[in-house]
């Protein structure tokens, strides 16, 4: 069998596009894998693979550094996984929203990189915030609940 089977002009212009990316702002996505390396600094990292079913992909690091606990913590929220679960391969097919912002300059390109994670709110409403109701004998421009001491 030939690498050239079933290539023709027709069907390498019918193929999906080659590159996709995580849009700036939110986007679904599937934990594809996780995997625990070596940063460049020398210490210890988690990096989360997300994909979306378009096929892009990116990276999410999580640092073995001050931050890690509250980093690690956003993911397992985002993407319902229970406190504390290191088994990275019960990870795999989690889904939440990947919430991405431009990246830095990388060999004359500037990639997405993600900025936090949330979870699907699946047709929910989001919280409401509740207000502190004003007593009667006041309206409601005059009234002011300063609880600062001095």
């Amino acid at each position: 069998m030939s690498f050239w089977n079933g290539v023709s002009a027709k069907s390498v212009a019918d193929a999906k596009d080659g590159f996709m990316e995580f849009l700036i702002g939110e986007n679904e996505a599937f934990v594809k894998m996780a995997e625990i390396v070596m940063s460049n600094s020398g210490n210890s990292m988690l990096v989360i693979h997300f994909a979306k079913t378009d096929g892009a992909e990116i990276k999410h690091y999580i640092v073995d550094n001050e931050f890690k606990m509250q980093k690690l913590k956003q993911f397992y929220i985002a993407f319902g996984i229970s406190m504390g679960n290191m088994d990275i391969e019960e990870w795999r097919g989690k889904t939440g929203i990947v919430v991405c912002k431009k990246g830095e300059p990388y060999n004359g390109k500037v990639y997405n990189k993600v900025s936090y994670l949330k979870p699907k709110m699946s047709g929910q409403k989001a919280p409401q915030i509740s207000m502190p109701e004003i007593p009667e004998d006041q309206s409601p421009a005059v009234y002011f609940d300063d609880d600062i001491p001095f």
